[in-house]
């Protein structure tokens, strides 16, 4: 026998919305310094290591980015899936209670 508690599913679900949230503004917060690499000369090495540090940061932040996404799917799921539970169980013990 299963044994759920929707109010600890919805508790998970908070605290998943709230990494999700988290972590797309320190996301956020850190894009300047992540975006903003300036070349350290004019020479064409400086230039090369800046391009490469921009896509190193650009790539970063569309993974974070992701993550946080999938994340905040997750807990709509989990807030769904307690909310199911809450409602069968009901659907249930009135049916048994009609028996």
């Amino acid at each position: 026998m299963w044994s759920v508690e929707p109010e600890a599913v919805v508790a998970s679900a908070g605290a998943e919305t709230a990494i999700s949230a988290e972590t797309a503004a320190a996301a956020s917060a850190a894009s300047p310094a992540l975006l903003g690499v300036l070349p350290m000369g004019a020479d064409e090495d400086s230039a090369l290591f800046q391009a490469a540090l921009l896509g190193c940061g650009s790539q970063y932040l569309g993974v974070v980015a992701e993550h946080s996404a999938q994340r905040g799917l997750f807990a709509g799921a989990q807030g769904i899936a307690a909310g199911v539970y809450t409602a069968t169980e009901a659907a249930r013990a009135a049916a048994m209670a009609l028996d």
